[in-house]
């Protein structure tokens, strides 16, 4: 059990009318200890049955557990407590992009945007949503997978742990880009407090090699992540290189998006 959650975990012993459910119940989802998650936040929402923050993190909860129709009726809730949740037309954004209804998305992320129109990682999920649908001007290009002939992949994604560019395939070829997003969140919070500890200041990269694969995780700008997945032959510092080629492709994307 990480410090934070023991921290929460106890505060919410000690104060169970707080709100630390929140907290406690994104920071075990964020871990993947999905079924904790959901005890706490169900527990919580108990106790405050019209807080839209509360019904967004179970919908994301369930999004994670792949109950796509729950997560629906929880987001839908959250909007019905707070019209403008944000975090809710996003989710059902989401939903409707992967259930193929793309006018609906579109409607979705456009009165998000409306509600936070400085938001790059809103604009690019409405471009991308719009290129689909042949509407308005084809949404620029996403960053350049880490290819190049070189055995790497790349995927970029929000502060939510939303998809923005690119696509990480699991051994068994199927798509895993969705599951890695939401985990990668996690290991970021994990190595800020790791540096932290140690007071190394901010932290640049986090670097994995193992035996099927070797990762390599940035932060090209301030609220996205970009992880480059290489195969076993790709030395370490070429990966690196790779990475922070994708990572300078990702804040120029970034850029003309904004």
């Amino acid at each position: 059990m990480s410090d934070e959650i023991r921290l929460l975990t106890a505060r919410l012993t000690a104060e169970p009318d707080s709100l630390a459910f929140l907290p406690l119940g994104e920071a075990l989802r964020r871990r993947g200890q999905l079924d904790a998650a959901l005890t706490v936040v169900l527990a919580g929402i108990q106790r405050y049955p019209a807080l839209a923050d509360g019904h967004d993190l179970l919908a994301r909860i369930r999004t994670d557990r792949a109950e796509g129709d729950l997560a629906f009726d929880a987001w839908t809730e959250a909007l019905r407590h707070d019209p403008a949740h944000v975090g809710a037309l996003r989710g059902l954004a989401f939903l409707a992009f992967r259930g193929g209804d793309l006018g609906r998305a579109e409607r979705h992320l456009a009165a998000a945007l409306a509600l936070v129109p400085d938001d790059a990682s809103l604009r690019a999920a409405l471009s991308r949503v719009r290129a689909s649908r042949g509407v308005g001007a084809p949404a620029p290009p996403p960053p350049a997978p880490a290819t190049g002939g070189e055995g790497a992949d790349s995927l970029l994604v929000d502060a939510q742990g939303r998809c923005l560019a690119g696509l990480l395939l699991g051994a068994d070829g199927s798509d895993r880009s969705e599951a890695t997003a939401a985990a990668m969140g996690g290991v970021a919070r994990e190595a800020s407090r790791v540096v932290r500890l140690l007071g190394l200041g901010e932290w640049r990269a986090v670097a994995v090699e193992s035996e099927p694969g070797s990762m390599h995780l940035v932060a090209p700008a301030g609220d996205t992540l970009l992880l480059v997945v290489a195969d076993p032959g790709v030395p370490p510092g070429r990966l690196a290189l790779l990475a922070d080629r994708a990572a300078a492709a990702a804040r120029r994307w970034l850029e003309r998006l904004a």
